[in-house]
């Protein structure tokens, strides 16, 4: 359980999400040298996280971080091994980011706080620290949780109104790490346009 020492990684204050299940030491590489503090690599990755040590071995300081290895096709129990053998191979320099993705992979239906909460306990089980997991969170209630089982949240598709919210609600001691789009352009149109085309899934 989190208690009122900060967790907040060190990841710095800018970051890049990428929209792939991995990342290729090459690019990591690219974005370490750009001065950023962290990879968040998205699109659900595999339990195995076999991208991982391979992208930290071209890089010196650049954290990865999941956002995020979704919980329904990816079993607490695969993943929290493959967090012990990144953090034994690269210790403090990999983040589980976890939440509550597509259910498509699963037959039974569970609440999806329940089911969050009960993957939490199988990462504790697994002594996965709370100061090395984040968790995809939206709404006051999964924000309360990260901020009470995690070291932090990782709200995807927000924006800057949404990220003051949540601040307030998960307080100081976690780290936020909202993932915001960015065009860049000072043509308001041309951006919409472009934003819309982004998520119209």
């Amino acid at each position: 359980m989190n208690n009122a020492v900060s967790l907040k990684p060190e990841l710095g204050r800018f970051g890049v999400w990428l929209g792939s299940r991995s990342i290729t030491p090459e690019l990591v590489g690219q974005i370490e040298s750009l001065g950023y503090g962290a990879a968040w690599i998205g699109a659900s990755p595999d339990a195995d996280l076999a991208w991982v040590e391979p992208a930290l071995e071209q890089t010196t300081s650049l954290q990865l971080a999941t956002g995020i290895v979704n919980i329904w096709s990816a079993p607490a129990d695969e993943v929290a091994a493959s967090y012990q053998r990144i953090e034994s191979a690269h210790p403090g320099r990999f983040l589980l980011g976890v939440g509550v993705g597509h259910p498509e992979h699963t037959q039974e239906y569970q609440k999806p706080y329940d089911a969050l909460v009960a993957y939490l306990d199988d990462l504790d089980k697994a002594m996965v620290p709370d100061s090395r997991r984040v968790l995809a969170a939206l709404g006051p209630r999964m924000l309360r949780l990260a901020a009470q089982r995690s070291a932090g949240a990782h709200p995807y598709l927000t924006t800057p109104e949404h990220t003051g919210t949540a601040r307030q609600l998960v307080g100081n001691t976690v780290f936020l790490a909202p993932e915001h789009k960015v065009v860049l352009t000072t043509d308001a149109a041309q951006a919409r346009a472009v934003g819309r085309k982004f998520i119209d899934f």
